[in-house]
């Protein structure tokens, strides 16, 4: 016949095993995390940012320039960093080339009127949409950023930002859905 184990024991037991669980959870990652750093890296320092030529979202031509591009979302990117205390760093270029370097590391993020029909959605992360406004075809377009691929903790950050903006009001008239 077998003893019975006391209370005690088992409840000192389970204890033990409750806190080495409870230690062990409280031990992991942040979530969501940034592989390498990126939201860490840049706030505080520099926010290197890919431009493309897509007006009324990004400018770089006429009056503006790739070095101080204008539009909706060069503003964005600038509120962003001004948030998060970084200065940005502007890349002008096409669209293929921005996303070869984000993919790269060479970029934190990619902007230029990008919309969630993006090609280059297998090549970099892309933000929830934004903004909406209505194509050269007549349908709903949903904006978009680009950002390095698994960098989470920078992508929501920027999401919560983008997502607090009143964008709507900046796309022009002739552009609402």
């Amino acid at each position: 016949m077998k003893t019975p184990v006391p209370i005690a024991r088992v409840l000192g037991r389970m204890l033990v095993v409750c806190g080495l669980a409870l230690g062990l959870v409280g031990c992991g990652g942040h979530y969501p995390a940034d592989p390498d750093g990126t939201l860490n890296r840049i706030s505080g320092t520099t926010l290197r940012a890919g431009v493309s030529h897509q007006p009324p979202w990004t400018d770089t031509a006429a009056e503006h320039s790739p070095d101080e591009p204008g539009g909706i979302e060069a503003q964005l990117i600038e509120d962003y960093a001004e948030s998060i205390d970084a200065e940005v760093e502007w890349h002008a270029g096409g669209e293929e080339q921005l996303i070869k370097l984000l993919s790269e590391r060479e970029l934190d993020v990619v902007i230029g009127g990008l919309t969630d029909q993006s090609p280059w959605s297998s090549d970099a992360g892309l933000t929830t949409s934004y903004a909406e406004s209505l194509g050269v075809d007549g349908k709903t377009a949903k904006h978009v950023m680009a950002v390095q691929m698994g960098e989470n903790a920078f992508m929501t950050s920027l999401e919560r930002f983008l997502l607090d903006q009143d964008i709507d009001q900046q796309v022009p008239e002739e552009m609402r859905p």
